[in-house]
């Protein structure tokens, strides 16, 4: 069983254990750089919702299957396993419970939601259902995974001359003109800079070389 780092450098695995490739479902390896693990995702929508944490300042780190709450829904009592457990910068902690738009509307869904959101308020804690249409929302994921991807294998060093280039430029450029400089970064530590926000350029258009990227 896949295991986790925890928050005291020791290891959590996740509480339900994921079969691979169940009829329906395409169990997924999401290679998080912010928890420095592989994340196991049982449907390719949890792994497009990793992107987003990956992306957001806000998340510290995240985990998926983390616990198994004993809830009371419909005056019966009923164990259930969130999606994921997401924690903030501020301290805050969020379960999160991922679906497709047509599947999280049905009844015994949203009573088991309002359950959860219950008991997890009553703690202290935050409940978040999120959809796949506000996961999959365009072209905001495939900037993300495009970013993402390319920006694998970003070295220190190359991130560290990135910076360096463009405190001697004037912003905004295009990334094709900053790729055409004489001695340009490496594609892989601007889409680093992009994805991370040191770089700022329009989400709500597709990222290419033609976008314009702002600094400073």
């Amino acid at each position: 069983m896949k295991k986790l780092r925890n928050h005291g450098g020791g290891t959590n695995p996740p509480i339900r254990n994921i079969k691979r490739s169940q009829y329906g479902k395409q169990t997924t390896f999401f290679p998080s750089r912010k928890n420095g693990v592989l994340i196991v995702c049982e449907v390719r929508l949890e792994a497009d919702a990793c992107f987003l944490w990956e992306h957001d300042e806000n998340v510290v780190s995240y985990r998926e299957q983390p616990e198994r709450l004993t809830l009371v829904v419909e005056k019966k009592p009923r164990t259930y396993v969130p999606d994921f457990e997401v924690r903030y910068a501020d301290g805050s902690i969020k379960f999160v419970e991922i679906k497709p738009d047509n599947v999280f509307r049905k009844p015994k869904y949203l009573a088991l939601y309002r359950a959860a959101r219950k008991f997890l308020e009553k703690r202290g804690d935050g409940f978040q259902l999120l959809t796949e249409s506000k996961i999959r929302q365009q072209p905001r994921l495939n900037n993300l995974i495009k970013t993402y991807s390319q920006a694998r294998g970003a070295a220190p060093l190359e991130r560290a001359y990135l910076r360096d280039l463009l405190s001697t430029l004037k912003a905004p450029m295009r990334i094709g003109d900053i790729l055409a400089l004489p001695s340009p970064p490496s594609p892989a530590s601007l889409s680093a800079a992009i994805f991370e926000l040191e770089l700022r350029c329009d989400w709500t258009k597709p990222i290419s070389t033609s976008s314009q990227v702002f600094w400073g």
